[in-house]
């Protein structure tokens, strides 16, 4: 597994870039998708050891680096998402709000209600059959049948809870946001309360932290970004933040949150001085979702492959290999049928709504 952290240690090095605000903004779709590219691959990398022995305690030893990652890994989607949605609400309006059920919502259930069906078919072939209650709540993002469900299930509350935040509100974008952040906080507690796993709502509130952002990232900048000595001292109060908070951040929701926290800042600061323009990893990001959603099928389908009739070691890397290759095989074919159908479909509704008004 080292080599494949390797390999990509050295694309993003190599698409390392002095920020210039001129040429690059650390917080453009192509920059952030970068980061998002990155965090893919962690949770690509973190997923697949659910499928493997990876045992080498030299080679296979970034999976102790993932673990002690934990929701970090995500946390800058959600947070990257928050601050695009912000980001459009300011310059579209009440339009976008008005959109966001069917260009929001629908468009990304579609989406994941499509790749469930690749997993139910190979669940179907491989003799494995479920209830229609299964079934039903595998497709609304409630179970599994072998896929990822939870972030899926995360933001499209947070998109609900925007919605009607914003169709409340209105332009009055402050009151809007707490009203995201209250309602993000009873979906934490409902949550918890019914037992779900604590990956299913520990972090939900970087979404409301990119949307804060946005509204306030002049005053933000000049205050984390003055002079370089004062971009040095915030990048080492953020990392002893984040370091600080590690060993207790289960102790209680309040040190976990400011864990997480701390971790998105150190990323956002580090940022405003050195962005990571690299083509392979913004392509990655701009993919994000179906590469997200499907990543699990060809590890599901090559579990108990041999590829290799060598050592356990080799056959393992090979696994990896050949499941990432598949998954942006898949990706791609996916990217350019269904997600571009429902993309005109959606489209389709968005207008056929308007024209009804």
């Amino acid at each position: 597994m080292i080599l494949f952290i390797g390999l990509l240690a050295v694309i993003a090095v190599a698409g390392l870039r002095r920020e210039d605000g001129k040429q690059r903004d650390y917080m453009s779709v192509a920059m952030t998708n970068s980061i998002k590219g990155i965090f893919l691959c962690f949770v690509f990398f973190s997923h697949i050891y659910g499928y493997r022995e990876f045992s080498h305690p030299v080679f296979d030893a970034p999976y102790g680096f993932f673990r002690k990652m934990g929701q970090c890994i995500v946390v800058m989607f959600l947070f990257y998402s928050g601050y695009g949605v912000m980001e459009s609400l300011k310059k579209k309006g009440e339009s976008y709000v008005k959109g966001i059920p069917v260009q929001r919502f629908i468009k990304v259930l579609l989406q994941f209600d499509t790749a469930i069906i690749l997993f139910w078919l190979y669940r179907t072939a491989t003799g494995t059959y479920y209830d229609a209650k299964k079934i039903l709540l595998t497709f609304l993002g409630w179970d599994g049948i072998g896929n990822s469900n939870w972030y899926i299930f995360c933001i499209l509350w947070l998109y609900v809870f925007t919605y009607i935040a914003f169709r409340i509100f209105k332009n009055d974008y402050r009151k809007a946001i707490l009203g995201v952040f209250l309602l993000s906080l009873l979906y934490m507690t409902i949550m918890c309360r019914l037992g779900r796993e604590h990956w299913w709502y520990d972090t939900v509130l970087c979404y409301t932290w990119g949307m804060l952002f946005s509204l306030y990232r002049d005053k933000i900048e000049s205050f984390l970004n003055e002079s370089k000595g004062s971009w040095l001292f915030f990048v080492g109060v953020s990392i002893v933040g984040y370091l600080s908070t590690y060993f207790y951040r289960n102790s209680n929701q309040v040190i976990y949150q400011m864990w997480v926290f701390c971790f998105v800042l150190s990323i956002v600061i580090f940022t405003m001085r050195f962005v990571v323009d690299s083509k392979p990893l913004q392509w990655l990001g701009r993919n994000l979702f179906p590469l997200y959603i499907l990543q699990r099928l060809p590890m599901l389908i090559l579990q108990e492959t041999t590829l290799w009739s060598g050592s356990a070691h080799v056959n393992n890397w090979l696994y990896v290999a050949v499941c990432f290759v598949i998954t942006l095989v898949i990706t791609v074919i996916y990217r350019e049928t269904i997600a571009r159908f429902i993309g005109k479909f959606t489209a389709f509704l968005s207008s056929d709504r308007q024209a009804a008004r």
